[in-house]
């Protein structure tokens, strides 16, 4: 369940991968949300309201972000390892370089669409920092299962077998059986 690092076992953080995943979360939320709004304050005619160009139409990007960062959780939750912490790099690359030109394209505009999908970056940054950074305290996806090498489970028939392979009686040692 532990692995030893640096000389110490790294116990599983259950609770930092809960935050991963509901960062994501809230990332394709927000992401999505900005590619459904309209990016230009309107004013003028209902008509022209209904027309003004909408985050996914200024941005086809947004979408594919939104689904990255759902493809993310699946990313961040089976992998373990080095894979993890490359699911982790490519999550903060995304969020990082996302925000860089956000800033530029954000400043010219006054409606809240850029400001959504900012606000969709910045969790997608952090998620992907968490598991960069914390990726090794991360629960593996089935841990729980493994037992170990050298571990195995008690069967009171492989016993007797093994018993009986080995060339001893264990009829000798008396078993109880319920």
């Amino acid at each position: 369940m532990s692995e030893p690092v640096g000389g110490q076992a790294v116990r599983p953080a259950r609770g930092l991968m809960w935050t991963v995943v509901l960062l994501l979360l809230a990332a394709a939320g927000l992401l999505w949300a900005a590619s459904t709004v309209p990016w230009f304050d309107g004013t003028g005619s209902p008509a022209a309201a209904r027309d003004r160009p909408t985050g996914a139409d200024q941005v086809p990007a947004l979408i594919p972000l939104a689904l990255l960062s759902l493809a993310g959780i699946a990313g961040a939750v089976a992998t373990a390892g080095a894979l993890r912490r490359v699911v982790g790099g490519l999550l903060a690359l995304l969020g990082a370089g996302g925000i860089a030109l956000w800033l530029g394209y954000a400043a010219t505009v006054t409606a809240a669409g850029p400001l959504l999908g900012l606000a969709g970056l910045a969790p997608l940054l952090a998620a992907g920092l968490i598991v960069l950074v914390g990726g090794a305290r991360m629960p593996a996806l089935g841990a729980r299962y493994d037992t170990g090498s050298n571990a195995r489970a008690a069967d009171p028939d492989r016993e007797v077998w093994e018993a009986l392979d080995s060339g001893s009686d264990p009829t000798v040692t008396a078993r109880k059986d319920p």
